[in-house]
C-alpha cells in the first residue's frame, strides 16, 4: 500500500551561505519564489535534532508549480556541518539534474557564481539521441548535473542505492512512484565523473505522478561504494530530504510504519515562518539512509 501523498513538492539542499548558494542556482536559471525564516528556535525533533532555526529560499524552474521546488537552506541552529557527497557511489542523495537551453552559457555563469566545472561538456549515448551533459559543483561542493534541453527544469534527483531492487520496490510500493525504465546496466564516462576509468552502474528511473519530476535510482557496480548506508544529519551540507505533499500525514505515517520504516518522531507541527501556514511533517530514513518527508498544510499559522 502506497502513501496518499500526491506529488513530490521539493528537495532540500543545505548550504553554508544562503546568498552565495542562491546566486549560484539563479545562474543555472532558477528563480526565488518564497523565503522561509522562522522567527525563533523551535523543537527540531522531527529532524532528529534538538532546537532548530534556519533561513531558506524556495526556488522554481520554468516548470513553476508543475515541477520540483528547490529548498535551499542555511542552518542557523545548529550551524551547518560536514561535507557534501562526492561523485561516487556513497548511498543516499547524490545530485540534482537540471536542464538548460544553453549548456555552455550556463556553465560559464555557474563558474562565475562560485561553482566548479567537474566534468564535460560531453555528448553521451542515450538511445537515438546524443545529449550534451556537464557536471558542476555548487559553492559547497554539491554536485549538479546539467543537461542541454529546451528549457530550465529541475528534472531529476539521483539517489545512490545499496540494493537497487529493494529501493525500486520501496519507491514504487510505499512512495507511489511509477517505474518508467527497468533496471539497466550502464557505463558512465570518466569525462563526466572524473577518475581514471569509466564507471559501471545499474540504474532505473521512476516518475512522480503529480509533477514532471523523476527519481533516478543508481547502484554503483564498479567501482563499488566505499561507504555503507548511513543517515546523514539534517544540518549536513548537501541534499538532505525529499518531500511529498499530502492531505493526511497521520494516515500516511501508518503506511510508512507498516512498511517497516521508523520516523524520527511521530507526525508533529513545524513553523516555517510567522505569516505562513503551520505544517504537519514526518521525516524518516529511506532504504539508503536518504531522508524522506511528508508535508500537510494546516489552516493555522504562526511561530511555535
Amino acid at each position: 500500500m502506497a502513501i496518499q501523498g500526491n506529488r513530490i513538492y521539493h528537495c532540500n539542499s543545505n548550504c553554508s551561505d544562503l546568498d552565495i548558494a542562491v546566486a549560484f542556482y539563479e545562474a543555472l536559471g532558477l528563480h526565488r519564489v518564497l523565503r522561509t525564516v522562522p522567527s525563533k528556535n523551535q523543537s527540531g525533533s522531527a529532524f532528529g535534532l534538538d532546537q532548530v532555526a534556519w533561513d531558506a529560499w524556495i526556488l522554481h524552474s520554468d516548470d513553476g508549480l508543475d515541477g520540483l521546488s528547490l529548498d535551499l537552506l542555511e542552518w542557523k541552529t545548529p550551524l551547518p556541518t560536514g561535507t557534501a557527497p562526492g561523485l561516487d557511489g556513497e548511498p543516499g542523495y547524490n545530485r540534482l539534474m537540471i536542464t538548460t537551453p544553453d549548456l555552455d552559457a550556463t556553465i560559464e555563469r555557474a563558474v562565475a557564481a562560485g561553482g566548479t566545472l567537474a566534468g564535460g561538456p560531453v555528448e553521451v549515448e542515450a538511445g537515438p539521441d546524443r545529449p550534451r551533459l556537464a557536471m558542476v559543483l555548487d559553492p559547497d561542493g554539491v554536485p549538479v548535473q546539467l543537461l542541454q534541453s529546451d528549457k530550465t527544469s529541475i528534472a531529476q534527483v539521483v539517489v545512490n542505492c545499496a540494493d537497487i531492487d529493494e529501493s525500486i520496490a520501496y519507491y514504487r510500493d510505499v512512495m507511489g512512484l511509477k517505474p518508467i525504465f527497468e533496471p539497466t546496466e550502464m557505463e558512465w564516462t570518466k569525462e563526466l565523473f572524473g577518475g581514471e576509468t569509466d564507471k559501471r552502474v545499474r540504474g532505473a528511473i521512476l516518475a512522480d505522478a503529480g509533477s514532471v519530476f523523476t527519481v533516478a535510482l543508481i547502484q554503483w557496480l564498479d567501482p563499488a561504494p566505499k561507504t555503507a548506508v548511513r543517515v546523514r544529519g539534517a544540518n549536513e551540507l548537501g541534499i538532505f530530504r525529499m518531500a511529498w505533499s499530502t492531505t493526511d500525514c497521520a494516515a500516511d505515517e501508518a503506511v510508512v510504519r507498516a512498511a517497516g520504516s521508523t520516523p524520527f518522531v511521530p507526525t508533529e507541527e513545524l513553523s516555517v515562518g510567522d505569516d505562513l501556514p503551520l505544517l504537519l511533517v514526518l521525516f524518516w530514513p529511506g532504504p539508503n539512509g536518504e531522508c524522506l518527508e511528508l508535508i500537510e498544510t494546516t489552516d493555522r499559522s504562526g511561530a511555535l
